[in-house]
This record gives C-alpha cells, sequence and structure tokens, in this order.
C-alpha cells in the first residue's frame, strides 16, 4: 500500500492535488487508518491519477471526468472539431486584416437581411441606370453566374459579405439593392474605382449553409486498374487546355501548386504539394482521380507527346465546387 506522499512522487501530482481530487470524488483511498487517519492506495489509484491527467490534457473538466462514458468521447470529438473550425477561421480573418494609413481594416460584420439568400445573375452595366434603360454590357466583366449570401456573414470559396460590402477574396465590392435588383460595383483592381455593374436578381431567401451550395461528385466508383499510369508522376505545368502545353516550356508562370502524383497499384493515390511537406492520399481508378475529402472526381487523360508520356488531370477547385466550371488542367509527365 502507499501513502499519500508516496502515490504524489509516483505521479508527479502534488497532494494538494490529490486531496482536491478526493474532495470531488475523482478518487478514494483504499483505506484510511482510523487511529492515524492516514489514506493509503494500490496500483488502482496510480493508474486512475494517470487516466484523470490524461483526460484533462485532452481537454476534460473535472465534472465530465467524473461522469465519463463512451459517449463522452463522441461529445468531446464534436466538440474539438468545431473548435478546430473556429480556430482555422480566426486564422483565416486575422490574415484579412489591413493596414491603411493609421488604421486597421478589418472585416467587420453588420447584418442585412434582405441580401441573405441566392442571387442570379441577368447582366453587367456601366451605370446602374443603363439597366433600366435596357442598355446591357455584351463584356461580361463579373464572371460569376450565381451568388449566395450565407447568414452571419459566413464566408464561402472566394466570397463574404457585410451591409453595402460584397468580399471577393481581399477585394470589397459595394452593392446596392434597387427596384428588387442587385447591383454589384465592380471595382478595378488598380485604380480602386468602380468601373461597371453585375446585377443579379434574387432565386430565394433561404439561410443556406455553406455544405448545401458545395458541388458533389459521386465518389463510389470501383477501384479498375490502369497498368498505363502506375508510377511516379512530376507535376511540370497548368493550363486550360491540351494544346496550350509544349514539352520543354512552361504555360503556367507562377509557381505550381502540386509536386508529384505517385499512383499505387492498390488505388491509393499519393499526392505531393510544393507549398507543404506532408503527403496527402485519395484515391484513383482507370480515368479518374478520386478525392473524397472534397468529393470531386477529375477526370485524367494519357499522351505521348515527343516521346514523352504526359497526364492531363482537371483541376476541380472551388471554381468547380462552388461554380460547377472547370477552368483547367495540371499535367504531369512520367518519370517513372
Amino acid at each position: 500500500m502507499l501513502k499519500i506522499g508516496d502515490l504524489s512522487k509516483i505521479t508527479n501530482i502534488s497532494v494538494k492535488t490529490i486531496r482536491f481530487y478526493e474532495e470531488k470524488g475523482l478518487i478514494c483511498p483504499i483505506e484510511v487508518d482510523r487511529w492515524t487517519g492516514y489514506r493509503y492506495y494500490d496500483e488502482s489509484s496510480v493508474n486512475k491519477l494517470c487516466e484523470i491527467i490524461y483526460l484533462k490534457n485532452l481537454g476534460f473538466s473535472l465534472k465530465e471526468i467524473a461522469n465519463f462514458d463512451k459517449n463522452s468521447i463522441k461529445e468531446k470529438t464534436v466538440e474539438l472539431e468545431l473548435k478546430i473550425k473556429q480556430l482555422k477561421h480566426n486564422i483565416k480573418s486575422l490574415s484579412t486584416i489591413k493596414k491603411e494609413g493609421d488604421y486597421y481594416i478589418m472585416k467587420t460584420f453588420l447584418n442585412d437581411e434582405q441580401v441573405v439568400g441566392k442571387w442570379k445573375k441577368i447582366g453587367n452595366v456601366k451605370e446602374k441606370t443603363d439597366f433600366f434603360a435596357k442598355k446591357l454590357e455584351k463584356n461580361d466583366i463579373f464572371d460569376y453566374k450565381e451568388l449566395y449570401f450565407l447568414p452571419n456573414g459566413e464566408e464561402y470559396w472566394v466570397f463574404g459579405w457585410t451591409k453595402g460590402v460584397l468580399y471577393l477574396k481581399d477585394r470589397k465590392l459595394p452593392y446596392e439593392i434597387l427596384d428588387g435588383k442587385l447591383f454589384i460595383g465592380v471595382v478595378d483592381c488598380f485604380s480602386n474605382k468602380i468601373d461597371a455593374y453585375a446585377v443579379y436578381e434574387k432565386v430565394d431567401s433561404k439561410e443556406y449553409k455553406k455544405e448545401e451550395i458545395e458541388i458533389k461528385d459521386n465518389t463510389n466508383i470501383p477501384f479498375i486498374t490502369d497498368k498505363n499510369v502506375i508510377g511516379f508522376w512530376e507535376c511540370v505545368d497548368y493550363v486550360h487546355s491540351f494544346d496550350e502545353y509544349e514539352v520543354g516550356k512552361k504555360f503556367w508562370s507562377e509557381e505550381l501548386l502540386l509536386k508529384s502524383y505517385t499512383f499505387n497499384p492498390n488505388g491509393d493515390l499519393m499526392v505531393q504539394f510544393n507549398t507543404r511537406d506532408d503527403v496527402y492520399k485519395i484515391n484513383w481508378s482507370k480515368g479518374v482521380v478520386i478525392n473524397k475529402n472534397i468529393s470531386t472526381v477529375s477526370e485524367y487523360v494519357v499522351k505521348q507527346i515527343n516521346n514523352e508520356t504526359i497526364m492531363y488531370i482537371e483541376w476541380k477547385s472551388g471554381d468547380y465546387v462552388y461554380g460547377g466550371e472547370v477552368y483547367g488542367y495540371y499535367v504531369f509527365k512520367k518519370v517513372k
């Protein structure tokens, strides 16, 4: 048997804390000497204290530890996932804070109930009055067919909002509703002046959640092998159409997001990025790359160009998930 001092040394938990845990009913001695009042403990007491500390480090309160059961794990997992989501949002929000002169510009939120919901684009105009005079522009200066204003200004894809302003990444585009039509001022990146207006009409006033507006492909595709693609592929370019790629030249002038793809014989696809060190695992089957994490299925095409084996893979980013458009292909060269 162990005295409380011995228990403290073994577990590296102070005597005061052990007594506090006893008061909360988390641990109790196996025996108390009726004459001296000494408390005695055994190996089970050591294990119990270790469990308490372990759960505390995982974020459980003492009350939660006292009532710990199998449901506690699920409940804490959900709680931590929500905290992670909030922390990621906070990190993203911090990155948007800009300093202009002596002031910090922040994406604060003011509600505007009349704008919440789904909007469909109906045209472009130079001036707002042109719309009512039916003088629409032919050039599409704002290529977003649909817009969603989510409750509380929640961001999706490249969009966020507050009363009177639509955020397009870091750009602030003023909006105004006139006669039920939404006029969005398209601000030039260089002059910071409004060049034209994109006009939208409201489809509905539903309070959409981000998950509801995402396009999700059917990723339940059985694995069919393709011996031609098994192996290591180096990412060499990004193009909008197949004919833009030339061996030995690079069409895309900026740094490529993707570094390499490794097609394993079992249907696993190992992805490496130029922007991070870890390896991201998705799947593949004959003719397609399958990303179950974001529910996309991208077709690939293999061609022989100048004695090199080249693969074009559809890039389904936010343009596809929220806009339904595939604007380009990542180009890979087979290495081995």
